[in-house]
C-alpha cells in the first residue's frame, strides 16, 4: 500500500501552446435595466482562475445611431452608464478597446423575439436516473406564436443556513499571562445562527422545440439537488431566467455545452478545443477571441419550498461538514495554549461552558467556526425578496 500511494504525484508540467485570449461574456436583453458584461483572460491549467481584462473601453452601438457606453465597476466588469432595453428590429453590436490599444468587434445581433413568458416554476420530489432521491425543479412555458423554438435556462439559488451550535456568547482573549490566560465571555455583536447562502448555475441549461408540433416546454428539469445536499436542510429559492436565443446563440451553448461534458478527464484523447463565438479582433483577423455577445428575451419566475413540506418528520440533510463540541486545553506555556490559540485565529467558536462534559479538557466547549458562525457560509442580511 506504501509503494502505491507513494508513486502517485501531482501533476508539475506546464500546459504546451497556450494561447492567452481575450474572453467576453455579454448578453443584453430586453429588460430595461443597467446592462452589464465582464472581460477577462484566459488561464493556464495550473493558475487559480481568470485575471480581469481592466481599463478597457466599451461600447454598444445600434444600426439606427444610438450608443450606449459601459463603466468599469469593478475590475473586468463593466456596466452601461444608463438603462436600456434591447428592441425589436435593430442591430446591436459591440465594441471594445482594451487598455493596450487593440480594437474588437461582435457581429451584429438582433432581438429574437419580443417576448417570453414562463407558465410555471414548480418542483416535484422524485428519484433520478441515477438512482439519486431529491428534488427536480422544472419549467413549463409555451409560445403560441411558435416563434421562440431556442431557450436557456439559467438560475439563481438562495437558501436558509442555520448553525446547529451557535450560542448567543462569544468568547475573547483579553490577555495571555505565564501561568494562564484571561478570557471575556460577551454577547454576539451580530447575527451569526441564521443566514442566506447563493449560489449560481453552473451547469449549461438548454433547450430547443424546432421541429416539434407546439412551442412547448413540458417539464424541462433546470435542476436536481440530492436530498443529502444541506442547501434543502429548512427554506430553499430558486429564480429562474428564460432565455429564447437566436440560432447563432443557441448553437454556441449547443456546442459549449458538448465541449464542457467532455472536459471531465483532462487525460481524455477528446480535449475541448477553442470555440470561437461572433467576436473578431479588428486589428488581426487570425487573433483568437473567446465567447460571444448575445441579444435575448428574458422572463423570470421565483419558486420557494421547504424541506419539510416533502420530507415531513424525516432527518435533515447533513450539514456543510461534521460538528462536534471541543475541549482544547488550556494548558502549557505561554504562547503554546490550544484553547487559546484557537480563539485568538477563530478557528472555532464559543458554545459552552466546560463543566467537565469534556473531562480534562479546557474551560470552554468551542465548535468549528462553520458549525457555531453561519456567517462563514453566506450573508446574515435577509434578501429583499425573501418570503417565509
Amino acid at each position: 500500500m506504501f509503494l502505491i500511494v507513494a508513486c502517485v504525484e501531482p501533476y508539475q508540467g506546464d500546459i504546451p501552446n497556450f494561447d492567452d485570449v481575450l474572453v467576453v461574456n455579454a448578453i443584453i436583453t430586453n429588460e430595461n435595466k443597467t446592462q452589464k458584461l465582464t472581460l477577462t483572460r484566459s488561464y493556464r491549467f495550473e493558475e487559480d482562475g481568470p485575471q480581469a481584462e481592466t481599463n478597457a473601453y466599451v461600447l454598444i452601438k445600434t444600426n439606427d445611431g444610438l450608443e450606449f457606453i459601459f463603466e468599469e465597476t469593478k475590475p473586468g466588469t463593466y456596466e452601461s452608464l444608463q438603462p436600456f432595453a434591447a428592441e425589436m428590429q435593430k442591430n446591436y453590436t459591440l465594441l471594445i478597446t482594451t487598455a493596450n490599444g487593440k480594437n474588437y468587434s461582435s457581429k451584429s445581433m438582433q432581438l429574437p423575439v419580443s417576448s417570453t413568458s414562463i407558465d410555471k416554476v414548480y418542483v416535484e420530489r422524485i428519484i433520478n436516473d441515477n438512482g439519486e432521491e431529491g428534488m427536480a425543479i422544472y419549467v413549463d412555458s409555451y409560445d403560441p406564436t411558435g416563434n421562440s423554438k431556442y431557450y436557456r435556462h439559467d438560475y439563481i439559488e438562495t437558501y436558509k443556513i442555520i448553525a446547529p451550535y451557535w450560542s448567543p456568547y462569544d468568547v475573547f482573549l483579553i490577555g495571555e499571562g505565564e501561568l494562564q490566560d484571561y478570557f471575556a465571555v460577551i454577547l454576539r455583536e451580530r447575527e451569526e445562527r441564521v443566514c442566506y447562502g447563493t449560489n449560481n448555475a453552473k451547469d449549461i441549461v438548454i433547450a430547443s422545440t424546432n421541429g416539434l408540433i407546439e412551442d412547448r416546454l413540458k417539464k424541462h428539469n433546470i435542476r436536481f439537488i440530492n436530498r443529502d445536499n444541506y442547501m434543502l436542510s429548512y427554506r430553499y429559492s430558486i429564480l429562474v431566467k428564460q432565455y429564447v436565443q437566436t440560432p447563432e446563440s443557441f448553437s454556441y451553448y449547443e456546442t459549449l455545452k458538448g465541449l464542457s461534458q467532455s472536459s471531465n478527464n483532462i487525460f481524455s484523447e477528446d480535449q475541448p478545443g477553442f470555440l470561437a463565438g461572433n467576436i473578431f479582433s479588428i486589428d488581426n483577423p487570425s487573433e483568437n477571441i473567446a465567447g460571444f455577445f448575445e441579444v435575448s428575451t428574458v422572463a423570470e419566475k421565483r419558486l420557494f419550498f421547504n424541506y419539510e413540506d416533502f420530507f415531513p418528520n424525516e432527518d435533515l440533510p447533513p450539514y456543510v461538514t461534521s460538528c462536534f463540541l471541543e475541549a482544547p486545553t488550556s494548558e502549557g506555556f505561554k504562547g503554546e495554549r490550544d484553547q487559546t490559540n484557537v480563539i485568538k485565529s477563530q478557528t472555532m467558536r464559543f458554545y459552552d461552558f466546560n463543566t467537565n462534559q469534556i473531562p480534562g479538557g479546557g474551560g470552554f466547549l468551542l465548535v468549528k467556526e462553520e458549525c457555531g458562525d453561519c456567517t462563514t457560509l453566506g450573508s446574515n442580511k435577509v434578501p429583499d425578496f425573501w418570503e417565509e
